[in-house]
Parts: structure tokens; C-alpha cells; sequence
């Protein structure tokens, strides 16, 4: 072949080629899209059930049909015709072809049909680091992360269903996908308290509708928290049947999130009556901090999913402090993701454990539930609780293995929702793990923040231990009691004191001083001492408050302890150093200025003041307390007298003086007590200081004296003064009188006596001419007769001295009176 020939047939096959190539190209595109169109007419559901199940039987010869066991008819099951259920009856084929372009599976076995579908939810949950790749999201209806890795995806079809869960199950970046799988609950049934719990135990309970509140000491742990005060808000998630939330038992008990995560609604009512008794035991249990969100995710018939199990426990998880698992349910790896995570943000989970009617200790009881319900229980991330009645022996329906934690009472739970129903109380396991559950609850009141380790501690630490020493297979660790509970036992964490404010910058009478403090629980009183020894008194607060905002007063410079306790007990203190109060007066000072006394007839005090604190005031001085000037310091005088000034500081602290001025003459003044010699005494302004130099006596003159004398005691004298009176004298004692013996500096000038000078002069004058003769006189018995002359005499005597004036008559009588002399009080 020649080349021009070779190279032309080598161009027609490669046009030839290319040809093929874009023919095949159109044809896979019209494949491709008519395989679609095809796909998009087959996605849709040709058969579907109008309820919920796990198996539909059919048995073909007796024409009879069952939905989990429970009498039914295709018709009611897929709302077909009568004429196409005889069809579908008729044969095995005709039953297939029925299911044949649908997700049912049917199995048959001896002439019976068994019918399954595990796509009838349309849901797929998904394990994955994320969702990526491409996959059909116009089919998906909605795509519900519901925690880190796990999805819920639903669809619009079951077939779409079915076809996702064969793509992401294909796909590596996938760890895990699961069906939504629909399976029956089976009911933890009550048990009549008619039946059950005979032989009881006498017990205080009037006051509760619940046995076990008291009979664990939760009445004490409410009382405590009720006492204390500041609560955290707690909420407990009971995950199963719902609950009569409208009555007014609950009344302002039920959290707002409660939800229906099988009708997707806030359509919460009770399935099954004890969903309404669970949160009876709660509520009587806990306090009114303590908030109930029932989640539901079983059906009037008993029907649950994967899914709305798997969400309930994510949302109770982020809502929720403890949840409360009412029911029993097939295992699930998605649901131990759900329990996992909640493990890990510390959420309890307390799940209710019974026993099968086959494995059941008494037979004879045959409301217990119908299966072996130990899951979630026996997990390893929940709390299990096992069951005791009255006695505290465990019942027949509490369950028993070593994944058992505690031992609660499941007895005595009084009927108050169902008034038509003739059982009073009942019994179950679910009570007793509601019990458990409300006992966390009040732990987290106070410790909202306990992880599960915490909380597990704390429900050990107060078990009573009911079987074998330690953790047994029966009664796991034994049943929590908090009758001996007080508030220090739950309290360990002392007071904050955040700020303690004063102002130590500017002088002041005293110091305000503001504390700002806070507690876990409840701040009982604040004080400030001097030293740091805990206060044994306390300002005490008078309603329950966590934080605090006082204001102390201190009056005096010093250190300080500032103190705060908690009503368990617990105390903090700061020390602060006040160093800027004054409440010192100033210091005054005076002096007396008498040079102008003679000439001016005035002396003048001179005030001057310092104060080392605040200062003195801008007027800081005053005679009369009242005008303050700060010239007001010099005080001009003219007699004696008491005067007072007064000085001030910048805060008002006044000091006051008094001022004695004594230095003008001063007349005395005489105290003269009772007695018969002595007429008056007058007291001169004479004075050597505390001497008066002339101090005047007048005796009486009804008496015929020829002797005096003056002395300082009550003995009679032994020599007396001679007087000459009347020309009658007392010759024989005139020379004998001895002033000095008498410790009387006295001399008598008209006797012979002449040793000593004027110090002392005797006058014999007439009865009238002295009487009255000074104001500043003292007068005794001026009601008399005049027989004789007065005698009168004058002495230099001792102010506030007692002295005795002694006279001898004619007779040689002798008689004594006391008196006094004193200047006149300034």
C-alpha cells in the first residue's frame, strides 16, 4: 500500500473515532439522564404504613394478620381497600408483589409472612468527622447535628432512605451509619401496692406522698437548702412516657423545654400513667429549685425509635443537670455515643434496672416488665439503681449484677393522678430511680458544677450498706440516707470577699467602710475587730442573700479585720489599716495677763491652741460656744469668776477650758454649825492665799464669857482667852492663855498677854453696835437678850479648816461650837 493511500485511511479511522467517541458520550448522557427520569418516578413510595411497627405477620392460610402480635388487618396497617386485601391475601405472590417497589422486606416461613421495614422513619443517623462530598441534599429534608460526629438526616422517601444508607455506608469518611430503627418499649409495669408490700415497716411518712423521701433524709436535705437559701436552678430530664404537666401538682414545677421527640411537638401527655408518678416522686423529693423537663419518646403504643431516643439524651444532655431514664430499650452503638457524651459533660444518667418475668424472684408477681431490662443500666457510663421495699430488702422486680451502684426505696407511691382507680399506692423500679435521681438533684443545688465523679462520691459517701461490706451485686454500694445531713457537710467552700472599700486620704470623725462579698450558698453575717481571732459576735443578715454589700462604721486609727462567715461556718478576712480619723479636740493653752489689775481694774486671759490632726478651724476659737472667730482668743475680765473657752477643729471636734480667775479681792463666807456661843462670823476679802487674815467672831451676848479659845480638835482646851466684861474678869486664867498650845496663831490685845501682835484683838462692845455690822456675816441665835456686851474677836484662819470656838462663863461653864471658813465659790 502506497503511503498517500496508508495516510487517508488512517484519517477516516481516527474521524471514524471520534465519531464512536461522541455517540457514546450522547448515548450515556441520555442513560444517564433517563436512568434519572426512571430513578425520580421510583423514589417514590408506593406502600406505606400509617403507624409505627417492629413486625407485621401474615398468615395466608387463616387469613389472619398481626402487628406486633396485636390482631390488626392490612387494611388498617395501609390504608388499602377491602377487595385489594383479599388480593394481597390470596396467594405469596400476591403479597410480594404488593411489597415488591417498596423498602418492606418480607420473609416467609411455614406459610407465613414476615414483614419488616427499617427505613419507615426515614431517618439515617450518621457517624462522621463532618459531612462532606456530594450526596442528594435536595432529597434530604432536614440534616440535625445533634453533638460532635453524630447526624440525624431525614429524607423525603423511604426508598431515598434505603438508597443513603447503601451511599454514606460506601463512603470512608464515614464511621458509622445506623437505621432508625423502631422497636417496642417494653413497660416497666407498677405493681399495686395491694399486691405488694405487705409486710411494711412502720415509718413517720403523714407528711409525704412518697416512702422514701423520708425514709432517705431527703426531707432533711430539703429543709437545709430551704433554710439556706440560694439555690442553683436545677432540671431534672425524665427521657420516657411524659407526664400530666397541667395539674396543679406540678403547678410551677415543669421546666419550659419539656418536648415530644416522637410527634416532634411540645405534646407531652402521659403515655402510660407512671410517667405522671415519676415526677410525683421527684417533685415530693426535691425543692421547688429543682425544675422537671419531661422528654417523650414512647408512643400511647409503646413504640420508640433510635432516633428520639438518641436526641432525647443529646438535649437532656444540654438542658438539663440529671436525667432521670425511665424506660428499658434494645442496645444501640448511636445511643452509647449519646451516653458517652453526656458521661463526658458530666450529666448523670439514671437509669432504671428490672428483672423478666422468667428471672424474676417471685413468679407469683406478674406485672413486671416482660423482658430482661438491664440497658441502659448495665452501661457503663449510667448509674443503676436497685430496688428495695419498706424493710430494705430488695423487691421482686429490682435487677441485680455487678453493674448495680445504689439501693433506693421503690415502695408507697400514692396515687393522686388516676381518682378512678382503686389501688391507693404502688410499687415499682422506676421510683426507686427517680428517688436516686432527686437525690443528685439536691446535691447540685448547692454543687451545680460536681462532676459525675463528685456526685457519685457524695451519694457513696451517705449509703447505708444493706448486703455484703462494699459494693455488692444486690444492693450496689446500699441506699443513700441524708437524715444526719447538715449544711456544713455540703458547704466546704469559705466566702469571697471581692472588695472592701474606705478612704483613707481625707480626715474624718470616722471611716465608712464598705465590704463586698459573696458565697456558694448563703453569706449568714459580716464584722470588723481588732484582732484576727474569728468574731464570737456577728452583724447577722436578715434575709438569705449569696452576696453581700455593707457598710461598716470605725471610729478609732488602727488595723482592722474585716470578716465575713457563711451559715455553714466557713469565714474570710482581709485586714485594712485606718490611719485618717480625728475625733480629738484640740489642745488649748491659756495665760492670765493680771499687769492692768491695779490701774485698769481688768485682767486678760490669753487663749493659744494646736491641733496635730485635721488642723484648726478657719474660726476655731469662742468664749461662749456659739460666735467662733479666729480672734476670739484674749478675754478681758473684771471680777473672779469661772469662764470657759471653747476651740475647734477643721471636723468640728471642740475642746473646752475652764478658766478660774481668782486674783480680784475675794471675801470669804462661814459655815457655822450647830450651837449657842457663837453670834456671826464675818469673813474679810483678805487673803495670804488660802489664809484669811481677818476673820471676825461675835459671840453671844447672853452669856457672861470671861474665857475663850479656838481650836483645831473637840478637846476641851486647857487654857482659854481672858475677857473683861461688864468689869467682871477671869483674872486667874488671864495670864495663863497659850494661843500656841491651841494651834491658833491668835493673841488677845486687851489682855496681859502681849507676846504675840495683832494677829488677834478681843472687843467687848454694846449688845447693839456689832450685830448685822457686815453682809458677808454669819449669824447664830440673833433672837436674845441683850444682859451682857458682845464679845467679838478676830483671828487669821485656814480656809475649809474645822475649827471649835470654845467660851467659859462666870460659872466655869464651858461650852464649844464648830465652824468653817472658805472663800466664796467662783
Amino acid at each position: 500500500m502506497n503511503p498517500q493511500k496508508r495516510a487517508k485511511i488512517n484519517k477516516i479511522l481516527i474521524i471514524a473515532a471520534i465519531v464512536l467517541v461522541v455517540i457514546a458520550i450522547i448515548a450515556t448522557v441520555i442513560f444517564i439522564i433517563w436512568k434519572n427520569e426512571k430513578e425520580e418516578e421510583n423514589y417514590e413510595d408506593t406502600v406505606v404504613a400509617k403507624r409505627y411497627f417492629a413486625q407485621i405477620t401474615v398468615d395466608l392460610q387463616n387469613k389472619k394478620v398481626e402487628r406486633d402480635e396485636e390482631e390488626t388487618t392490612l387494611r388498617d396497617e395501609f390504608d388499602i381497600t377491602e377487595e385489594q386485601e383479599n388480593l394481597i391475601l390470596s396467594s405469596e405472590e400476591e403479597l410480594r408483589n404488593f411489597f415488591i417497589d417498596s423498602t418492606f422486606d418480607v420473609q416467609m416461613q411455614d406459610g407465613i409472612a414476615y414483614i419488616t421495614d427499617d427505613y419507615q422513619t426515614k431517618k439515617l443517623i450518621i457517624e462522621a468527622s463532618e459531612l462532606k462530598g456530594k450526596f442528594k441534599e435536595d432529597y434530604i429534608e432536614n440534616v440535625e447535628e445533634l453533638q460532635d460526629g453524630i447526624y440525624i438526616l431525614t429524607f423525603d422517601t423511604q426508598k431515598r432512605t434505603r438508597d443513603a444508607y447503601e451511599y454514606f455506608s460506601n463512603l470512608d469518611w464515614v464511621t458509622n451509619v445506623e437505621k432508625d430503627k423502631v422497636s417496642i418499649i417494653p413497660t416497666i409495669n407498677d405493681v399495686s401496692q395491694t399486691v405488694y408490700g405487705e409486710d411494711e415497716v412502720e415509718t413517720d411518712n403523714a407528711d409525704y406522698k412518697v416512702y422514701g423521701v423520708k425514709a432517705m433524709g431527703l426531707d432533711n436535705f430539703q429543709n437545709i437548702i430551704n433554710e439556706n437559701g440560694n439555690p442553683s436552678d436545677i432540671t431534672v430530664a425524665t427521657i420516657g412516657y411524659g407526664a400530666c404537666i397541667d395539674n396543679e401538682y406540678f403547678m410551677g414545677r415543669i421546666s419550659e423545654n419539656y418536648y415530644n421527640f416522637i410527634e416532634e411537638s411540645q405534646n407531652v401527655y402521659e403515655t402510660i400513667p407512671q410517667g405522671s408518678r415519676i415526677l410525683e416522686v421527684i417533685s415530693e423529693s426535691t425543692t421547688h429549685n429543682v425544675k422537671m423537663m419531661p422528654l417523650v419518646v414512647v408512643d400511647a403504643e409503646n413504640y420508640t425509635t433510635t432516633a428520639a431516643i438518641i436526641r432525647a439524651i443529646v438535649y437532656a444532655t444540654q438542658n438539663s443537670d440529671v436525667i432521670c431514664y425511665e424506660l428499658t430499650n434494645e442496645e444501640s452503638y448511636m445511643i452509647e455515643l449519646a451516653l458517652k457524651n453526656a458521661f463526658k459533660e458530666n450529666v448523670p444518667v439514671c437509669a432504671v434496672t428490672t428483672l423478666s418475668i422468667e428471672s424474676s424472684k417471685d413468679s407469683s408477681i406478674d406485672t413486671v416488665a416482660e423482658d430482661e431490662g438491664v440497658y441502659p443500666a448495665n452501661n457503663s457510663t449510667t448509674i443503676a439503681v436497685a430496688s428495695i421495699d419498706k424493710s430494705s430488702k430488695t423487691t421482686s422486680y429490682s435487677g441485680s449484677g455487678d453493674y448495680l451502684d445504689f439501693a433506693a426505696f421503690s415502695t408507697d407511691v400514692e396515687e393522686i393522678f388516676n381518682t378512678s382507680s382503686s389501688v391507693s399506692r404502688w410499687s415499682g423500679p422506676q421510683y426507686s430511680n427517680a428517688e436516686i435521681a432527686s437525690a443528685i438533684a439536691l446535691i447540685k443545688t448547692y454543687h451545680k458544677d460536681y462532676t459525675i465523679l463528685e456526685v457519685y462520691n457524695e451519694l457513696r459517701n451517705y449509703c447505708v450498706d444493706l448486703g455484703e461490706e462494699g459494693k455488692d451485686e444486690e444492693f450496689g454500694y446500699g441506699c443513700p440516707n441524708f437524715s444526719e445531713l447538715q449544711i456544713s457537710d455540703l458547704d466546704k467552700i469559705s466566702p469571697e470577699i471581692q472588695e472592701v472599700i474606705y478612704n483613707n486620704d481625707n480626715w474624718e470623725k470616722s471611716k465608712n467602710v464598705q465590704i463586698k462579698a459573696s458565697d456558694n450558698i448563703r453569706i449568714w453575717g459580716w464584722a470588723i475587730t481588732k484582732t484576727d481571732q474569728v468574731p464570737s459576735e456577728w452583724n447577722q443578715m436578715e434575709t438569705l442573700t449569696s452576696s453581700i454589700d455593707v457598710t461598716g462604721v470605725i471610729e478609732e486609727n488602727g488595723i482592722y479585720y474585716v470578716w465575713v462567715t457563711d451559715s455553714a461556718g466557713n469565714t474570710a478576712n482581709r485586714t485594712i489599716e485606718i490611719n485618717k480619723i480625728d475625733t480629738t479636740p484640740p489642745k488649748i493653752q491659756y495665760a492670765i495677763d493680771n499687769s492692768t489689775q491695779e490701774t485698769e481694774k481688768y485682767i486678760t486671759i490669753n487663749i493659744t491652741a494646736t491641733d496635730e490632726q485635721s488642723g484648726l478651724n478657719e474660726t476655731p476659737y469662742s468664749f461662749d460656744g456659739e460666735n467662733w472667730g479666729v480672734d476670739n482668743n484674749q478675754l478681758k475680765v473684771t471680777e473672779n469668776g469661772r469662764y470657759k473657752v471653747y476651740v475647734r477643729d477643721s471636723l468640728e471636734n471642740i475642746a473646752e477650758q475652764e478658766i478660774v480667775v481668782d486674783t480680784f479681792p475675794q471675801e470669804g463666807v462661814a459655815n457655822i454649825e450647830d450651837g449657842e456661843i457663837i453670834k456671826s462670823i464675818v469673813v474679810s476679802s483678805s487673803w495670804a492665799g488660802n489664809t484669811n487674815k481677818e476673820v471676825r467672831i461675835t459671840f453671844n451676848n447672853n452669856i457672861n464669857i470671861v474665857g475663850w479659845a479656838i481650836t483645831e480638835n473637840n478637846r476641851i482646851p486647857d487654857y482659854f482667852n481672858s475677857v473683861t466684861q461688864n468689869n467682871v474678869s477671869d483674872s486667874s486664867n488671864r495670864n495663863n492663855n497659850n494661843q500656841n498650845e491651841n494651834n491658833i496663831n491668835a493673841t488677845n490685845t486687851t489682855t496681859a498677854n502681849t507676846t504675840n501682835t495683832a494677829n488677834a484683838t478681843t472687843n467687848v462692845t454694846s449688845g447693839n453696835t456689832t450685830n448685822n455690822s457686815n453682809s458677808n456675816s454669819s449669824t447664830a441665835n440673833d433672837e436674845y437678850e441683850d444682859d451682857y456686851d458682845f464679845v467679838t474677836i478676830t483671828l487669821s484662819l485656814d480656809a475649809n479648816k474645822r475649827y471649835y470656838a470654845w467660851v467659859r462663863d462666870s460659872n466655869g461653864n464651858i461650852i464649844s461650837q464648830a465652824f468653817s471658813v472658805s472663800k466664796v465659790e467662783i
